[in-house]
């Protein structure tokens, strides 16, 4: 379907009060808790992350544009801070401001894995996921903006297309009871084999888990009927049940 809107012409005033958002993150290129610039590309794979996230991001040792340079309070910061236990590597990704209060924190990503490479990607992938839908922080230290004057806008033709809606599928819930295992981040929840089906970590929100099923990546939320593991795949939303006693 397809309308076309004739020839309008638009008087209205703006007036903005509310804080900027930041748009910069700047990021060491070395973690502390490791010896080398980029060990296991942990440092370019947060900074991949942030940028497709909608941020620019620099390196900490960068030349930096003036603009930032001169007023660091513009911008923020980002680290990721290590916390292994003695069988589980883990990983928390800390945002703060130019005044070093932190203003984020992710969940924390652990991996179990003997390998450093594997276990220290596998846990910084699982706490800056957990980020995602929370990254529109204001900066309390940007001027407010100033009011503007009136505008006169004119839309010349806009077209509408018809969006087909996203259904989510829902799946319908495994044969058999599963049990949660508790782990020092989570659960595993297992069949009565027992094999781990779902891998299951705390967030902030006792009812959402950040979960994963194989090599499928999502989240596990409680609803008023159930447990619920949803993912995308292809662009749908899919949601199943999952019967599991905790």
């Amino acid at each position: 379907m397809q309308k076309l809107i004739f020839i309008i012409t638009i008087l209205f005033t703006i007036s903005i009060s509310a804080q900027s958002k930041y748009e910069i993150i700047i990021l060491p290129k070395k973690f502390s808790f490791l010896k080398e610039e980029n060990k296991y590309n942990l440092n370019s794979l947060t900074k991949s992350f942030f940028e497709t996230e909608g941020f620019k991001v620099y390196y900490a040792e960068d030349i930096l544009p003036k603009e930032i340079a001169n007023n660091r309070c513009t911008v923020l910061f980002a680290d990721v801070t290590e916390n292994n236990g003695l069988f589980a590597s883990r990983l928390t990704v800390v945002l703060t401001d130019c005044q070093n209060n932190i203003l984020l924190t992710s969940a924390e990503g652990s991996s179990r894995d003997k390998d450093y490479n594997v276990a220290y990607n596998e846990a910084l992938r699982f706490a800056l996921t957990s980020l995602r839908g929370s990254l529109k922080i204001k900066n309390l230290n940007a001027p407010e903006n100033e009011i503007k004057e009136p505008v006169v806008q004119t839309i010349e033709k806009v077209e509408v297309k018809e969006i087909k809606p996203i259904v989510a599928e829902v799946v319908k819930p495994l044969k058999g009871e599963l049990y949660a295992l508790p782990i020092s981040n989570g659960y595993k929840i297992v069949d009565s084999a027992p094999t781990v089906v779902y891998l299951i970590q705390k967030t902030s929100n006792e009812s959402v888990f950040i979960a994963s099923k194989g090599e499928i990546n999502g989240v596990f939320m409680k609803k008023i009927n159930g447990w619920f593991f949803e993912y995308y795949q292809n662009e749908v939303l899919v949601s199943e049940k999952v019967e599991v006693k905790f």
